[in-house]
């Protein structure tokens, strides 16, 4: 889907990993990337893409083309097809690994699957998948200590933080950098989780400049890009986050993070751009808006290189955690 990281994982995991293996894809059965029923993805259409997943999974086993030693990797952990492999895997006999990138699940408070009530049922499914699996991936230690807390500190050595893989300054390298704006971005879906509506109040605060949510206003990948490139600042309120790719793509565009003091924004930015209440939030953006100085761009700068390296470095670390296992 052109409005998330997916389409653009797409190449770059493809990308790195045959730097080392022989890849294969198993995508799903063509279907369009419009999203019309749901938010930040089509709650039918990934249930088909995942299901025909399995289908091609299933005609790999069945003409035996899946071989000992062969490793697995969902670039989303939260896949029933894990537990099918697993079960060709058994009872072919074949010794194969699996591993996942996590995201997010039934584990995350303020996550959406959990707002939906999927915690009654799913922590089963959830319990199964970390277990079946030699291995997971998250971007954050955050991340990683809300699985621990929910399912116990037994899955520590399953699950490895190493970043969000993705090379940042390829991704905006083509988009035109322009005069700044007096513009705060919202760059995040309209959700609860994501507060919008705290958004919307601090803007009353700041009439002389411009507060605008891109989900409002950009149709395509290139429209929100050009948007962060313009603003100045990019803006948080989120009581969910295990990453925020909206923020880090800000950054990349030249923009200041104005984010709360919590979740993973604790060890992705500096301190400079984390505020703790309102009170702090509104001197936040007051003073990036209009005092912004060298000592500040040369944290913002400092901050984003940390990023861009992490980033960079994520999938040479999975690749040696899955030879090791």
């Amino acid at each position: 889907i052109e409005q998330r990281y997916t389409k653009q994982w797409h190449a770059f995991w493809k990308q790195e990993f045959s730097k080392k293996y022989n890849v294969k894809y198993i995508d799903g059965f063509p279907v369009d990337d419009k999203i019309t029923n749901g938010r930040f993805l089509d709650i039918n259409k990934t249930n088909y893409w995942k299901g025909s997943q399995v289908v091609y999974l299933a005609d790999l086993f069945m003409h035996n083309k899946i071989k000992n030693n062969d490793l697995f990797i969902f670039m989303d952990g939260w896949h029933p097809g894990i537990i099918n492999l697993k079960y060709m895997l058994q009872l072919n006999n074949i010794k194969a690994k699996i591993f996942t990138y996590l995201h997010a699940g039934s584990w995350d408070n303020e996550d959406f699957i959990t707002q939906a009530g999927f915690r009654e049922w799913c922590c089963g499914f959830e319990e199964s998948i970390m277990k079946v699996c030699d291995g997971h991936f998250v971007a954050t230690k955050y991340h990683k200590q809300i699985i621990l807390d929910y399912f116990g500190e037994g899955l520590d050595k399953k699950i490895h933080v190493v970043g969000f893989p993705m090379d940042w300054e390829k991704e905006v390298k083509n988009i035109k950098r322009v005069k700044k704006e007096n513009i705060v971005v919202f760059p995040h879906r309209l959700d609860p989780e994501k507060q919008p509506e705290v958004f919307d109040n601090i803007s009353k605060f700041f009439p002389h400049y411009n507060f605008i949510k891109t989900l409002e206003v950009t149709k395509n990948k290139k429209e929100y890009y050009d948007l962060l490139s313009r603003a100045k600042i990019v803006f948080s309120a989120n009581l969910q986050e295990t990453y925020g790719i909206g923020t880090v793509e800000g950054i990349m565009l030249g923009c200041i993070p104005v984010v709360p003091n919590r979740l993973s924004y604790i060890e992705l930015y500096d301190k400079i751009f984390r505020y703790g209440d309102v009170y702090q939030c509104k001197m936040n953006l007051d003073h990036f808006m209009g005092w912004y100085n060298k000592d500040d761009e040369k944290i913002l700068n400092k901050n984003k290189k940390k990023l861009i390296k992490q980033s960079l470095e994520a999938i040479p670390k999975m690749i040696k955690i899955m030879e090791h296992k």
